[in-house]
């Protein structure tokens, strides 16, 4: 029996794992929407219309990294595919398994001047060179007899966590095509741990394990708790690594967000064992020096991006620390050092407004044990990272691959849909302007999203560098006042939205909306104030640190 190529790849997402496809109708994409919605019920993925296609693209993350699924994004011709571009970006550097799925013009119409042709370099856009500059594989599926050879290569490197972009002619989705496509996926390879590692693990006794964003994905936080007590070690985590923490032995938060006292840790440890983490700067700063001179261990799927004493490759980071531990084979140790996470004391201005810092401390207590947390960009995002307690929600993501504005809103909006648990996105007022529009698509999916929105009228990470870097110059980033919530209320009348500027009211209102999450999503605005400092390295007063 034939079927058309749009249907063979929609049976092809569905055996490869997918279930959530985000996206925007068009006329070069209409006929893949229309093989989604096709499909049996029992093989039928669920399919979300966004605002924009970096917020698809975004949603699509979301979900990829909350779910362990790959995500799908669906997108036409022209400026809605270059429109995707910056999300792909975000889950490129993050090793975010994204598939896009991108509609062209009829191939008969390539280069003689087709609306939105994007197929036909010199004298075109050469949309398949920049798919490939933010991809680990792209290709165009020029004919039915391509369609094999283009599903596999995508799925390969989906499998490597790389997201991957197909462009589709109109008239290639439409044609007929005579059997099955693609796989399912392959099982991760277990990797053993070398016998040189087992040995310096050994033979360690002040170890420092430090998570990155893998180990969460992974959900480390078992394997990690034995492999601690096994050997003693205390963990820290980065930004992204909170979900992999233990219950007990953690000493702060690493990077450039994180505790000052992480870098004392490290100095006194003799070795340092990192798992799921590149070690980029969001996740190392302040360990350099540390690292030059201790013996350091890093397990991944990557080499990591600083030197190290040993890197040891492994797709599947569970299996790897499960072994490891088996194989160290010694009596439980308890920690050897009794550090806790703590926050640094950030200088505040005499305003009397509220922080950010206030916005996180008062939200913290609110958050359900279950709940998807996710951070915006800028003073937000550095807050949530600095100060949220470890174990505040079940999972946390900054999107730190590119850091672009807006991401953590529509991830978060994607995830909830993906997942149906609640979900906390807290986020400036400046992602809010670039794609706060989301929120729309959260109102028509039902999901029991809760998003934050810290408004202090300014693009306030941007006004403390200009006050940093910049004082002999007026500000460019602080604006006129804007009541968001009450916006928002007048938008969408069946959106619930409060405002706040006490950390009582804020703490009050946030336990009350996420009450009602089951019925979808509602807003909380929290005026803060434009002149604060976050707690960020490279805007901090060297007394922040030396006296925290």
């Amino acid at each position: 029996m034939t079927s058309s190529v749009a249907e063979r790849i929609a049976n092809a997402l569905y055996a490869f794992g997918f279930r959530f496809v985000y996206g925007i109708h068009g006329a070069n994409s209409e006929d893949l929407f229309a093989a989604l919605l096709r499909a049996p019920a029992d093989r039928r993925l669920t399919v979300t219309i966004a605002k924009h296609e970096f917020g698809a693209g975004a949603m699509a993350d979301g979900a990829a990294r909350m779910t362990g699924r790959p995500g799908c994004l669906i997108a036409t011709s022209g400026g809605a595919a270059m429109n995707c571009v910056p999300a792909l970006a975000e889950a490129y550097q993050s090793r975010s398994p994204v598939l896009a799925l991108i509609g062209s013009p009829p191939s008969a119409a390539e280069g003689s001047g087709a609306f939105q042709d994007m197929c036909a370099a010199p004298r075109t856009v050469d949309a398949l060179a920049v798919l490939r500059g933010v991809t680990g594989f792209a290709a165009k599926v020029s004919g039915p007899e391509g369609l094999a050879a283009a599903l596999d290569g995508a799925f390969a490197a989906l499998e490597q966590g790389l997201p991957a972009a197909l462009l589709l002619p109109k008239d290639v989705q439409l044609a007929e095509h005579p059997g099955p496509v693609g796989r399912t996926p392959a099982p991760a390879r277990f990797v053993a741990p070398s016998d040189e590692v087992v040995r310096l693990l050994r033979a360690a006794r002040r170890p420092l394990i430090l998570l990155g964003e893998a180990a969460s994905r992974a959900r480390l936080a078992g394997p990690v708790a034995e492999l601690a007590g096994a050997t003693g070690a205390v963990v820290a985590v980065g930004p992204n690594g909170r979900d992999a923490a233990p219950r007990t032995g953690v000493v702060g938060i690493a990077g450039v967000m994180g505790h000052p006292a992480v870098a004392g840790v490290a100095a006194d440890a003799d070795l340092i064992l990192a798992l799921g983490t590149d070690l980029d700067l969001m996740d190392r700063t302040g360990l350099d020096d540390v690292m030059d001179v201790t013996c350091t261990v890093h397990v991944g799927s990557e080499p990591p991006l600083r030197d190290v004493t040993v890197h040891e490759g492994t797709p599947d980071l569970a299996a790897y620390a499960r072994a490891l531990t088996a194989a160290v084979e010694t009596r439980p140790r308890d920690p050897w050092t009794d550090v806790t996470p703590t926050p640094m004391t950030v200088p505040r201005n005499q305003s009397g407004r509220m922080t950010c810092a206030d916005a996180v401390d008062a939200l913290a207590g609110a958050i359900p044990a279950d709940a998807l947390v996710f951070a915006d960009a800028g003073n937000a995002g550095a807050a949530a990272v600095h100060r949220l307690p470890l174990g505040s929600g079940d999972r946390f993501l900054v999107a730190l691959g590119m850091g672009g504005m807006g991401h953590g809103i529509a991830a978060g909006i994607g995830a909830a849909i993906a997942t149906g648990r609640p979900t906390v996105i807290i986020a400036g007022d400046g992602s809010f302007f670039m794609h706060g529009m989301e929120i729309h698509t959260a109102i028509e999916a039902r999901a029991p999203v809760l998003l934050v929105v810290l408004n202090n009228d300014a693009h306030g990470m941007c006004v403390a560098r200009e006050d940093k870097f910049f004082p002999d110059l007026p500000s460019i980033n602080t604006f006129r006042p804007s009541r968001i919530a009450e916006g928002l209320g007048a938008m969408f009348p069946t959106l619930p939205v409060r405002s706040a500027t006490t950390p009582d009211a804020a703490r009050a209102a946030a336990v009350g909306l996420l009450a009602a999450a089951w019925r979808g999503p509602s807003c909380l605005e929290i005026g803060t104030d434009p002149a604060e400092i976050p707690p960020f390295a490279a805007l901090l007063p060297d007394t922040a640190k030396e006296h925290s």
